[in-house]
């Protein structure tokens, strides 16, 4: 079965991050490394964001960026896509001037690089740096959406969740193919 990259719209799509004067690790916002956060989420209101580079865009999608470093979901999307997702993500609610979204926070992190064929950054003084291309050995079907142990912070998911995805029309995401190297 074929694996997808889960990634964002780069343009157009509203984005999302803490309000002013809150900070991530004050709200747990840090490392969305597969660990779960649901015992200790609390949920932070989120805003719109704006700084000199961000052209205004006016599209609200149901998959939009959180600077913190994860994917926000409408509650559309997450109506759509929490059955079939319930085992490998967790849906963090967050409060985005008065309206519930939800922070995705993918929780299956699998084993599946194989090291002797992927390709990593190796610095002119021999130290071996973060993966630039992972081959992945295949996951199990049942594996909706994960991460890979070592190729962090890129989410996969596999051609059911796309399908999903793609015939329920959600906006903001951007699925491409993954092809090992």
């Amino acid at each position: 079965m074929m694996n997808y990259i889960l990634t964002l719209e780069p343009k157009g799509f509203k984005e999302l991050d803490l309000k002013p004067g809150s900070t991530y690790a004050d709200n747990n916002c840090l490392r969305w490394n597969g660990d779960s956060k649901l015992n200790t989420w609390k949920s932070p209101e989120l805003a719109w964001f704006k700084d000199e580079f961000n052209e205004d865009p006016d599209i609200d999608g149901d998959f939009l960026k959180f600077h913190g470093g994860a994917t926000v979901l409408s509650t559309n999307a997450h109506r759509i896509l929490q059955t079939l997702l319930k085992d490998s993500a967790e849906f963090l609610p967050v409060i985005v001037e008065g309206e519930t979204r939800y922070l995705l926070n993918v929780t299956s992190v699998l084993d599946l690089m194989d090291k002797s064929k992927s390709t990593f950054k190796i610095y002119g003084n021999g130290q071996v740096g973060p993966c630039e291309h992972a081959y992945l050995n295949e996951p199990d079907i049942e594996n909706t959406i994960f991460k890979v142990r070592g190729y962090l912070p890129r989410v996969f998911i596999n051609e059911i969740t796309k399908n999903q995805i793609e015939n329920s029309g959600l906006t903001g995401v951007l699925i491409r193919e993954y092809k090992n190297p």
